[in-house]
């Protein structure tokens, strides 16, 4: 693997997910239809880039069909931004509802295990509960929250993608320079010169 290039693609991939993570969340008068677009648009640089700057010989079949699915992804987003916030935040809602109804379940049994913290699931879970309510009641208020979340993950994830590719193209340094991995090949073994007395 060419540790080099796959470095630099990861870093630009993390470059752009920076940009795109921060125009979501500074854009001046932005509206929730201009920011899924901007996510849209981010999902198919990324698939074009991964493309560019993969390391020689790694266009495989499954990458490229990967990154077409990315980009027709990121066109049908474009294309139709509020019904995918909307089905986002009703997803995310009843996903929400679920995990608090299994921490209430979780509190109660170990409420009966004679754990003291079980309080803290059960406050968890009704939090949930109507945080869930709201996303699925008011779905226009909840992609706003919804994006600033996904706008913030972006960011994380593209700091992590710039710290790997980093961390990569130091490994391809630390190989290239290693003296051992440098010298001739002799099969692995140790030679021994001397001479044979009869």
């Amino acid at each position: 693997m060419d540790l080099k290039r796959t470095g630099r693609t990861v870093i630009v991939n993390g470059v752009i997910a920076l940009v795109m993570g921060a125009l979501m969340m500074v854009w001046p008068g932005t509206s929730a239809e201009v920011v899924v677009r901007i996510f849209a648009c981010w999902l198919a640089v990324i698939a074009i880039s991964s493309l560019v700057f993969a390391p020689k010989g790694g266009r495989t079949g499954s990458m490229v069909t990967r990154a077409v699915l990315l980009i027709l992804l990121g066109v049908l987003i474009f294309f139709t931004p509020m019904l995918f916030a909307s089905m986002v935040t009703v997803l995310t809602g009843f996903a929400i509802i679920f995990f608090s109804f299994l921490a209430l379940t979780v509190s109660f049994f170990i409420r009966r295990m004679g754990v003291r913290s079980w309080w803290v699931l059960t406050v968890i879970g009704v939090l949930g509960i109507i945080l869930g309510g709201f996303f699925l009641v008011a779905p226009g208020a909840g992609v706003t929250a919804l994006i600033f979340t996904l706008a913030g993950f972006i960011i994380i994830v593209g700091i992590a993608l710039i710290a790997l590719g980093r961390r990569l193209r130091r490994v391809d340094r630390q190989m290239k320079s290693d003296p051992h991995r440098n010298g001739p090949d002799d099969g692995g073994g140790d030679v021994i010169r001397g001479e044979i007395i009869d």
